[in-house]
């Protein structure tokens, strides 16, 4: 033995030389990283989805347009002014005639604006105060009741004109009495319209009871 060998602790004995550690030869390899979704996609459809809500509640009024039914009036305006009508549909112009099939016949003229005197009733202060004249021609062979004639008026935002009474111009009752036939009858009338809604005014006429009721509509000047 060698002073090499006999250095040795403790001597090296016979077998196979040592080998590399225990265990596997080859760890396993680690998972690859996750991937992450790619963002753009999903923010592009985000932002389409936002888009598509904004339009739907600004159509439906939710956002509060000018035209919405909870938006403020625009400047200058007020929230109580209705817009007036303009000449109603299917309704007949003023200084025309209706002719009925028995021969009665009815015309409405053009509306006057005129002042109430103080003892006038059905008028209000402010308010702007119209007349106009209704003829009544009865061409049937039979007397016609002015009694049964009821005339009607409404202002430029729908509403029910109140009767203006005055002793000048002559604004009483009506139309009274029996017409003969071949005969005509002519009164005036009187209407109160607020102001704003004055510019336009309907006046319906109905001549007995079977007949049907007839509208004539237009600007008052």
């Amino acid at each position: 033995m060698t002073d090499d060998d006999t250095s040795r602790w403790p001597p090296r004995r016979g077998g196979p030389p040592a080998g590399p550690p225990s265990g596997p030869l080859n760890a396993p390899a680690p998972p690859p990283p996750r991937r992450r979704p790619a963002l753009l996609p999903v923010l592009a459809a985000v932002l389409v989805l936002a888009a598509v809500l904004v339009g739907v509640l600004a159509g439906n009024g939710v956002l509060g347009g000018r035209d919405s039914p909870g938006a403020p009036p625009p400047s200058g305006t007020s929230a109580s002014v209705i817009p007036p009508r303009t000449t109603a549909a299917g309704a007949l112009g003023f200084g025309r005639t209706q002719r009925y099939a028995d021969g009665v016949e009815v015309t409405v003229s053009a509306p006057t604006r005129f002042t109430p005197s103080s003892a006038a009733a059905g008028h209000t202060a402010g308010h702007v105060a119209v007349t106009v004249e209704i003829t009544v021609t009865n061409g049937s062979d039979a007397r016609l009741e002015l009694a049964t004639v009821q005339v009607g008026g409404r202002d430029g935002a729908g509403r029910e004109a109140s009767r203006v009474f005055d002793a000048e111009p002559d604004l009483g009752p009506g139309l009274t009495g029996t017409l003969l036939p071949g005969r005509r009858a002519v009164a005036a009338y009187g209407f109160d319209l607020p102001p704003g809604v004055a510019g336009v005014l309907d006046v319906e006429v109905t001549v007995g009871f079977d007949r049907k009721a007839d509208v004539w509509s237009g600007p008052v000047p």
